[in-house]
């Protein structure tokens, strides 16, 4: 699991959700500040290994969360069965999704973009997304989303 700020939230289901089903949980958090971690004693109570980092340094590692993530990424066994989630500011879920895809790992990113409406008509929350035959289309990220696949998010 990757948060970058309040990004957080999502996880503390998805670790109760997974926990009970024997699953061996990491969680990549970032922040700006130690003062911006919260609750960490959540995740610790159902054994979740932490990688946090702050910009400014003041807890874990200095700088972004991907950094942490890329090494891991980068020392896991390829047999090992991984799966991403990311829920944070966009800049970290684009370098998330391409960190996935880059060592051949699925991801799933919860994009929180601005909706207009919650219904699809207004089309504010679009994100662009990759189509089976290769092309490319505007998805709704209130109606097919907020949840997409890493490799099917298009970044540029």
């Amino acid at each position: 699991m990757v948060a970058g700020g309040v990004g957080l939230a999502p996880f503390a289901t998805l670790t109760e959700t997974l926990a009970a089903r024997g699953t061996s949980l990491r969680l990549f958090y970032g922040a700006r500040s130690a003062a911006d971690l919260f609750c960490l004693d959540r995740f610790e109570r159902f054994d979740v290994s932490l990688a946090l980092t702050t910009e400014d340094g003041s807890r874990g590692e200095r700088g972004r969360v991907v950094l942490p993530l890329e090494r891991d990424l980068a020392a896991a066994p390829a047999s090992l069965d991984v799966m991403l989630y990311a829920c944070g500011p966009e800049a970290m879920l684009a370098a998330v999704g391409k960190l996935a895809g880059r060592f051949g790992r699925p991801s799933e990113l919860a994009m929180e973009r601005q909706m207009g409406c919650g219904m699809g008509g207004c089309y504010s929350c679009v994100v662009r997304v990759r189509t089976a035959d290769g092309g490319s289309r505007y998805a709704r990220s209130c109606i097919e989303g907020p949840i997409f696949k890493g490799d099917d998010v298009l970044w540029e």
